[in-house]
């Protein structure tokens, strides 16, 4: 059975550029991939490629070549991030907090979005904005006691409208 150029090139071929691509980039596997990456480059665009052995052997070595010249800028693009942005230990803690902390605000403000409007605003103004009691009365010209009513209304509708597992949530991050 009479074997292919192709074939042929290949089994000459792979070796080296092999050997070639673990110098570039000291790792065996990786450098075979880079191999074969750079064969199925040279067999999608043969057609187009001078069919002489030194123009293939060429374009397979310089294939080889910026593939482990890309490899390694890449390697030094994300080496840089990582020492620009380290990981913190408690990070990932940090991240569920704020991922809970704003299903926890969703749901309320679609509960205060549900409230008559005097009684949203001021809500809003005393448990999301944080003002007090005597604050609001002054903003908005009203007594004390109005402010205190309707923050009892707002609490009560947000205690029966609440998602239950959020109602323990939203109460401590009311209070941190």
């Amino acid at each position: 059975m009479k074997k292919s150029i192709d074939e042929l090139l290949f089994k000459k071929y792979y070796p080296r550029l092999c050997h070639f691509a673990w110098k570039l980039v000291g790792d065996k596997s990786v450098a075979e991939d880079i191999v074969q990456d750079a064969f199925c480059a040279y067999f999608d665009q043969k057609d187009e490629l001078c069919s002489e052995e030194l123009a293939i052997k060429n374009f397979l070595y310089t294939s080889v070549r910026f593939t482990c010249y890309n490899l390694y800028r890449k390697e030094k693009v994300e080496e840089r991030y990582w020492l620009l942005n380290p990981i913190i230990e408690g990070e990932d803690s940090k991240v569920e907090h704020d991922i809970i902390f704003s299903e926890v605000i969703a749901d309320v403000y679609r509960v205060v979005a549900e409230m008559p409007s005097s009684c949203q605003h001021i809500f809003r103004l005393g448990y999301l904005d944080g003002l007090s009691n005597l604050e609001i009365a002054k903003e908005l010209q009203i007594s004390v006691n109005t402010v205190k009513t309707q923050k009892q209304r707002g609490m009560k509708t947000l205690l029966a409208k609440l998602n239950p597992e959020f109602l323990a949530l939203f109460i401590l991050f009311l209070k941190g």
